[in-house]
């Protein structure tokens, strides 16, 4: 739990009140094996979830194919966010991809504190600008760089990630062969 409010504590002033508020209410705390699907396409995601440690990706099927396409190091904020944000079933699936522990609070949960503490909005906010401007920026990448940059935009990004996410899960949100990644990371 102390890793969550020193996380929250990086974007705003939590206020004494907030912070004992967030620690009293029935957060979740799980440890979760690696390959536990917490989400699936065609669920209404009930929850954002603080990575405290390990990985997660997105992913969905395409013609029967897994395809990745966010990847998620600890100490980040997850979910699905069309889903959670507009309150619609997922077209996605959330994983771990290691050993895992989450902090949870279910959106109701999240709405009641932005009501009574509305710097946590704030909060709310920048986290959303924040995984809006990573997922422009990629995306962008993702149709005008060579696979080369876009390998380098993502080491930028997140440089601990290539050591820790699965090869073939970087290869399929990179939109690259695994075998072109290979040889990237060869040179």
């Amino acid at each position: 739990m102390d890793e969550f409010i020193l996380y929250i504590q990086k974007y705003i002033n939590l206020s004494i009140e907030a912070e004992s508020e967030i620690r009293a209410l029935a957060l979740i705390n799980e440890s979760v094996s690696k390959g536990q699907v917490i989400l699936k396409e065609g669920e209404t995601c009930e929850r954002l979830y603080f990575l405290q440690k390990g990985t997660a990706r997105t992913y969905h099927y395409q013609k029967g194919k897994d395809i990745t396409y966010w990847i998620y190091p600890e100490n980040t904020m997850i979910t699905s966010w069309h889903s959670y944000i507009l309150r619609k079933p997922s077209s996605e699936y959330i994983e771990t991809t290691e050993e895992s522990i989450l902090i949870s609070m279910s959106y109701d949960q999240w709405q009641e504190l932005y009501l009574k503490y509305p710097i946590l909005e704030r909060f709310g906010r920048l986290i959303l600008e924040e995984q809006m401007a990573l997922i422009d920026d990629f995306f962008k990448g993702y149709y005008f760089l060579s696979a080369k940059e876009k390998y380098t935009l993502l080491t930028t990004a997140f440089p601990s990630i290539t050591q820790r996410a699965n090869l073939g899960h970087i290869a399929s949100m990179l939109g690259i062969s695994q075998e072109t990644l290979s040889r990237i990371r060869g040179k």
